[in-house]
């Protein structure tokens, strides 16, 4: 047999031989106070006194445990303790999540609350929304039909506007009506008339260089007031004292105010010389190639435009004579000056004396 080999070995600096009970982690720990130590020494098992003898080999290969690592190990929780804490753990958060779902019990309970009175009211309000809304309809037309019978009792009314205020008297002021429609109707002029009632218009004369107050005249006979309005729109002019005079049909303020506010609407109309008329009840009729177009309420408003070809925007909104004959909240009346106290010219104005009885 050949002899043996020694392992090679690496050039270089040789390590110094360390005692391996040397070699300890205790370095790397932080050194633990006694204080500490004491109780962990108590509860650990004492050492049996007695081994059995090992093998000279058998303790060089034990590596003895230091007591720093020894104490970190038994420090360590064991199942017990996670089971501990686990279960603290669970029940605070239950407690919690309990709590949570009170809560939340609760706010769902008045958000429902709320939901069932918000749906309630805005039940109620549509219904009162209805309601006002058939009120509104049902008064526009108890207003019209109030306008057509104040425009019914306007029929046989004349209104002459032009005529100069050179009249002393009502009598004057017939005569000069009689000249005025005898001429109209090619009659003599002493031709008589029967009125029921005339005069100027209801309010105060205004200065000389103010246009003269409109003359309101009802006539008896309703077909001789028609035979007159006839004869002035036949008439091109009419003439008295030098003077340009007209004359309307008398109408109610309601119709008037109407008929002011769609202005827009027939100034349109005129622009595209379509010729229209006025209804009674209050009313607009033009004439198309598919018949008569009829325009009595905001109902009618778009076919009615869309049947003259006008846009929508001509005219924005409808009439309301709710607001005409609703009472005005405008400035307070004006207080009357206190009246002067008259004394009588036959009254003794000596002091009474309380003594003479």
């Amino acid at each position: 047999m050949g002899k043996p080999r020694k392992p090679p070995t690496t050039p270089g600096p040789s390590e110094p031989a360390g005692d391996p009970q040397n070699c300890s982690i205790k370095q790397f720990l932080t050194p633990i106070p006694d204080s500490v130590l004491a109780p962990s020494r108590d509860k650990m098992a004492a050492t049996p006194a007695s081994s059995a003898p090992s093998s000279p080999t058998h303790a060089a290969d034990t590596w003895a445990m230091p007591p720093e690592l020894h104490h970190l190990l038994s420090s360590l929780p064991t199942k017990t303790d996670l089971a501990a804490s686990t279960s603290s753990l669970q029940e605070s958060l239950l407690t919690e999540i309990r709590g949570l779902r009170k809560e939340l019990g609760g706010l769902q309970t008045r958000v429902q609350h709320v939901e069932t009175a918000q749906a309630r009211h805005t039940e109620i309000t549509t219904s009162h929304t209805n309601a006002l809304q058939s009120q509104h309809q049902i008064l526009q037309t108890m207003t019209r039909h109030l306008e057509d019978l104040e425009n019914r009792g306007r029929r046989n009314n004349i209104r002459v506007r032009g005529l100069p205020e050179l009249e002393q008297s009502p009598s004057d002021l017939k005569r000069t009506l009689l000249r005025l429609f005898n001429g109209l109707l090619q009659r003599d002029s002493d031709t008589d008339i029967e009125f029921e009632r005339l005069h100027r218009a209801l309010r105060p004369k205004g200065p000389p260089e103010a246009p003269p107050r409109d003359v309101v005249c009802c006539l008896l006979r309703h077909p001789l007031k028609e035979d007159i309005m006839e004869a002035a729109r036949a008439s091109r002019t009419v003439l008295v004292e030098d003077a340009s005079i007209s004359l309307y049909q008398d109408l109610s303020p309601a119709t008037l105010q109407s008929r002011r506010l769609l202005r827009p609407l027939t100034a349109a109309l005129q622009e595209r010389r379509i010729v229209y008329k006025w209804l009674f009840p209050f009313g607009l009729q033009v004439r198309t190639e598919n018949g008569p177009a009829i325009l009595r309420s905001e109902l009618d408003l778009p076919v009615f435009l869309e049947a003259l070809s006008l846009p929508k925007d001509t005219i924005l909104a409808w009439p309301d004579l709710t607001s005409m004959y609703a009472p005005s909240f405008g400035a307070p009346p004006r207080s009357q000056r206190p009246r002067r106290r008259r004394y009588s010219s036959t009254r003794n104005t000596t002091p009474h004396d309380p003594q003479d009885g």
